[in-house]
């Protein structure tokens, strides 16, 4: 049984690549497992408590996910002004200085500590525009469904904060119509494209998205906790073909449309 949630995009979309740094982030087109997942457990704390996250994480777990894309992407690339912290090495420069040094430095600036500690920089966003609804569809057993269908509604973003959908309705069927997505990996053996990649997609962009590993488990996941997650085993790269192809591009704008 899928359970296929609609919808509909009413933000600007943005969710960095995983290996992208704090100065160049170049976004991905769709919301990564690992998102969809999180959300609908963040939806389960905000709605029940945290008496029933552990619950709730080994029903998400188990889901296969699907996504129907949007018809049209179009990626603006551009440039903008943030703020980072400044360099260790910097900070172990004014540790050597003299305690007179540091004064006359205190008296000649008359910035404050945050700016002191803060540097100006540029780095590299993008942001994409989803032209067309968004399809999620949800595969698990129906008592896994059922638990997640009221969850589906408290979700109003994905990916980074500001990236808002709005849900538009809910709908069973016993199996996907064509166009779905399924949301794992693709590999490539004897110039055979093999895998659970659909088969009307031997063509596309290829993307990196992050999924739930097998070995992750709640306290892992909780920010709360001392646990970290690794990458590979806790958090691990699904490589995704998207029925994309570029279109149109500029320095300021990249245009696709869904094959």
């Amino acid at each position: 049984m899928w359970l296929i949630a609609k919808y509909q995009p009413v933000g600007i979309f943005s969710l960095k690549v995983g290996v992208a740094t704090s100065t160049g982030a170049k976004t991905l087109f769709l919301p990564t497992p690992f998102a969809i997942r999180t959300a609908l457990l963040d939806a389960a704390i905000r709605t029940h408590g945290l008496k029933t996250a552990v619950e709730t994480f080994e029903i998400v777990k188990t889901l296969n996910i699907a996504a129907f894309p949007p018809e049209k992407i179009v990626v603006t690339n551009l440039f903008t002004k943030v703020l980072k912290p400044k360099r260790s090495d910097s900070k172990s420069k004014k540790a050597n200085q003299s305690e007179n040094d540091e004064l006359d430095e205190q008296t000649e600036n008359s910035n404050t500590e945050d700016e002191e500690a803060m540097q100006r920089t540029i780095s590299f966003r993008e942001y994409a525009y989803l032209a067309g609804d968004l399809d999620l569809a949800f595969d698990g057993t129906e008592a896994n469904l059922r638990q997640i269908r009221e969850l589906l509604y408290q979700v109003t973003y994905f990916g980074k904060r500001g990236s808002f959908f709005q849900l538009l309705n809910l709908s069973e069927q016993n199996e996907i119509s064509e166009g779905f997505v399924i949301l794992k990996s693709i590999n490539s053996n004897n110039n055979q494209i093999n895998g659970t990649a659909m088969a009307s997609y031997p063509l596309g962009i290829i993307q990196v998205m992050d999924d739930w590993g097998p070995s992750l488990n709640f306290d892992k996941l909780n920010i709360y906790s001392e646990e970290s997650i690794r990458l590979g085993q806790d958090r691990i790269q699904e490589y995704v073909m998207l029925p994309y192809h570029l279109t149109k591009s500029s320095r300021g704008f990249s245009y696709y449309e869904r094959i």
